[in-house]
């Protein structure tokens, strides 16, 4: 049986922010005052939002502005990804481990717009939440960030045996436990959990549901695209790995080889443009 570790709970604000979305008709300026309450989470916010990769037609400068360019519930599912990374501030993870899971959910929710018919929101929760097991494994565990630091290039799926064997748990299970516990989606939850079978799941060796497929294909996709460009703090950075890898989440997708690679020198193109400007 796996080791059950301690999880953040969702935080007070967050609760407060989903009791006003429950709301018939949410005030926008409600939840706006409620972020402001916490500085850090106002300013992630508004830095997540303007990301390159979410597409923005011009800076969001307030959450009332955001919501005008995003909609509400699109912003809502930021504040819920963005609120896990303020739950592992005692952590000592780097800065570009929580810079690259933005980068990560925003290409997850582009894909997603772009490519399935799927819920962009999801996809952007399960970018944003790929890899925040390691933060649970690194806050309880001794030895959890040089073993995570030691095996960067080990494929997920000798990874996870890996960590069982070496810490009784693993952290896509921690992950997709959060998830579940933040009552983020069942679909967010097993795409996080399912990380080490992408391969199988996109092959058809392994049956799930093909919502759940379809957002490991987009997470797959969307980790090849982001290390094109930084090189984070991650697992599956074999150069032939990957490659397979997106391969197999196009194929699942029916994307088009050549298609894919125009789009994707697209965006980075936007990337760097906006973010050397």
């Amino acid at each position: 049986m796996a080791q059950s570790l301690i999880i953040p709970p969702r935080p007070e604000i967050l609760l407060k922010i989903q009791k006003e979305m429950r709301e018939e008709d949410p005030d926008v300026n409600a939840i706006s005052k409620l972020m402001k309450e916490d500085i850090s989470l106002y300013a992630i916010f508004l830095s997540a939002a303007n990301s390159p990769w979410m597409g923005l037609s011009q800076p969001a400068t307030s959450i009332e502005h955001a919501v005008m360019l995003m909609g509400l519930d699109r912003i809502y599912a930021m504040i819920q990804a963005i609120m896990v990374r303020n739950s592992f501030t005692d952590v000592p993870l780097k800065e570009h481990f929580w810079t690259t899971a933005i980068d990560v959910a925003g290409i997850c929710s582009d894909l997603s717009n772009r490519f399935s018919g799927f819920d962009r929101n999801q996809a952007y929760s399960i970018g944003m939440l790929h890899n925040a097991g390691i933060a649970i494994m690194i806050q309880q565990n001794e030895g959890f960030k040089e073993f995570i630091t030691d095996h960067h290039q080990t494929p997920s799926n000798l990874l996870c045996i890996h960590e069982r064997h070496s810490f009784g748990t693993d952290h896509f299970l921690q992950g997709a436990l959060m998830a579940r516990q933040w009552n983020l989606g069942e679909d967010v939850a097993l795409s996080i959990r399912y990380q080490p079978l992408a391969d199988k799941i996109l092959n058809g060796q392994k049956e799930v549901s093909d919502s759940v497929a379809t957002y490991l294909a987009i997470l797959t996709i969307a980790k090849s695209i982001s290390a094109e460009f930084r090189r984070y703090w991650s697992t599956d950075l074999n150069e032939d790995r990957t490659n397979q890898d997106t391969a197999d989440a196009l194929n699942y997708l029916h994307i088009n080889h050549s298609e894919y690679y125009e789009i994707k020198e697209d965006m980075l193109d936007n990337y760097m443009n906006k973010t050397s400007a």
